[in-house]
């Protein structure tokens, strides 16, 4: 997969949607896998490709979301990565609900130099 561009998050969007081409509901089956793998040049069995689905599926829901997949192709970030995204996670998190809203980036975002905004199609709400 990482020779088909799918090195960056957003070449493993590509890699996901691609796979998710079947119903596009955004959750890759063991069928849209096992084709997905395979026209990846990723040549699996079913079986393997059962196993993986298995290894994928954290939720165990028989299918895989995009976190899924990123965290199983990628991994997880190491304690000083992980750190800082939960460091920039807490600055934006104004109101600590655990969610990043516009409301908590109103405060920490400023928005006013956007070219959108600067040109009049956008206000900075």
């Amino acid at each position: 997969m990482n020779a088909r561009g799918a090195q960056t998050v957003r070449g493993l969007g590509r890699a996901f949607r691609i796979m998710d081409n079947v119903d596009g509901n955004r959750k890759i089956d063991a069928s849209e896998f096992f084709v997905g793998l395979n026209e990846f040049g990723v040549k699996v069995t079913k079986a393997e490709a059962d196993a993986l689905i298995g290894y994928f599926d954290t939720d165990r829901d028989g299918t895989i979301n995009f976190d899924e997949f990123l965290v199983g192709i990628r991994g997880r970030l190491n304690k000083r990565r992980q750190a800082m995204v939960d460091k920039a996670f807490l600055k934006f998190d104004k109101d600590g609900n655990g969610f990043i809203e516009a409301a908590d980036l109103k405060g920490v975002y400023n928005c006013s130099f956007h070219p959108k905004v600067i040109s009049g199609e956008m206000t900075e709400d």
